[in-house]
């Protein structure tokens, strides 16, 4: 296990009218750069590296918020990671997740999870602040994403290999009898590389439905109907929301006239019915019908 540590820093007088400052402007401008609460003083180390926090990154939903680490050394090093910890806001509405982080940690360790390349690796748990660090993934959120390579138009090939990733992500945590719940596009990351491979985000609320903790009626858009009426969950809750992503991607298609999403519409409008029984009953049927599409269309040389 890898052994790290916050220090926190004493502040003097100078400093703390520095902090109050720094406060009233961001506070104007909007500008949160190294403003970390009671991290801003702060060193970690994790194992034998000392990193340095680097500014506030895009919030989770209302369930965690995150913390760029740069590595700090002597070199030209652009090593980060990610601090990662449960928003106030959120633990103050929903107490019992309070732990979660730790069990998240655990439950990585213990059931393998960095064996799959589409799921967010977790590099160390801090206890002090109930704070995770997981891997640095370069890239943006799939939200993000469809906004800024609007040339892109999610061609046949890679629609298929990112649905694919997914897929192969949601299910290695059904197979561990765990429900993901937040399969939004704002917790699928897609990398900075060539492919545009994807990594899932967020598995606190696998980890809860793992240790059965009661959810109740979460809060947010798209919500699948059951969790939006506090009704039971399960792996065809999941399946929604991938109906969700599937959805967003056609919407995405449909920019370019010429590219046909009907196998896809097929498949995102069974997800995405309103009784669970209904719906697809595994992952396994959807990525079936996928392999269906692609054999479809590759017959026909293809590739929109």
């Amino acid at each position: 296990m890898v052994k790290s540590k916050i220090l926190h820093n004493k502040t003097g007088a100078f400093t703390a009218m520095s902090d109050t400052l720094a406060s009233f402007f961001q506070l104007f401008t909007g500008d949160h750069s190294f403003y970390m609460g009671k991290l801003k003083h702060a060193d970690i180390f994790i194992g034998e590296d000392h990193y340095k926090a680097r500014g506030k990154m895009l919030d989770l939903n209302n369930i965690y918020e995150c913390f760029r680490l740069s590595l700090e050394d002597d070199s030209e090093n652009e090593k980060s990671l990610v601090l990662r910890r449960m928003t106030k806001l959120f633990l103050d509405k929903h107490p019992q997740f309070a732990g979660l982080q730790r069990r998240e940690y655990e439950l990585f360790k213990e059931l393998k999870m960095d064996e799959n390349p589409n799921l967010v690796k977790l590099i160390d748990y801090i206890e002090e602040e109930d704070s995770l660090i997981s891997e640095f993934i370069p890239g943006m959120p799939l939200d993000l994403f469809v906004k800024r390579e609007p040339e892109y138009y999610f061609k046949r090939k890679t629609t298929l290999k990112m649905l694919k990733q997914l897929v192969s992500a949601v299910g290695f945590l059904h197979e561990q009898g765990m429900c993901h719940l937040d399969i939004s596009p704002s917790c699928i990351f897609v990398k900075e590389n060539a492919d545009h491979d994807i990594v899932l985000l967020n598995n606190g609320l696998a980890i809860a439905t793992y240790d059965k903790i009661p959810l109740g009626k979460l809060e947010g858009q798209d919500l699948p109907p059951e969790l939006q009426e506090g009704q039971p969950y399960d792996c065809r809750t999941d399946i929604w929301q991938l109906g969700q992503i599937i959805k967003l991607m056609i919407d995405v298609r449909r920019h370019d006239p010429n590219r046909s999403s009907n196998h896809l519409k097929l498949i995102a409008m069974r997800c995405m019915q309103q009784k669970k029984e209904e719906r697809y009953q595994n992952v396994q049927d959807i990525l079936s019908d996928l392999e269906t599409w692609e054999r479809l269309y590759d017959s026909t040389g293809t590739n929109r």
